[in-house]
């Protein structure tokens, strides 16, 4: 039973880690008059919250530094290397311009399809 957990672990590992490759190769340039601003946003700089995906080996902390992001949620080091913040639609242009950059996406809920006993009855 730990062996059937431990590799559906790893194949959704796996599959996470496959997405950054396929989307960098689908990346289209969005200007910034295309980005949506959220209702109410006086000023056109109200932050969003989004989850940025680097390249292998891309340092986190220098992309935020060098695009402006100060209001990070968190920072990824292992699986993937990238971070969650808060970006405004300059933010996320200019991380859209950096080649070490695969992903900008807005962060959201995800939910599963629900999970059931295996094959033999057991969890």
């Amino acid at each position: 039973m730990p062996r059937t957990v431990l590799a559906a672990v790893l194949l959704c590992v796996a599959a996470v880690g496959a997405a950054p490759v396929a989307q960098a190769q689908a990346r289209v340039p969005v200007a910034l008059s295309q980005l949506q601003r959220p209702a109410g946003a006086e000023d056109g700089r109200a932050a969003e919250p989004y989850v940025v995906t680097l390249a292998p080996g891309a340092d986190p902390e220098r992309v935020m530094r060098e695009t402006g992001v100060t209001r990070v949620r968190f920072v990824y080091r292992e699986t993937i290397r990238g971070f969650a913040a808060d970006l405004d639609p300059e933010q996320v242009a200019a991380l859209w311009a950096r080649p070490d950059v695969v992903a900008v996406e807005r962060d959201g809920e995800v939910v599963g399809a629900p999970v059931g006993p295996s094959v033999t009855g057991r969890w």
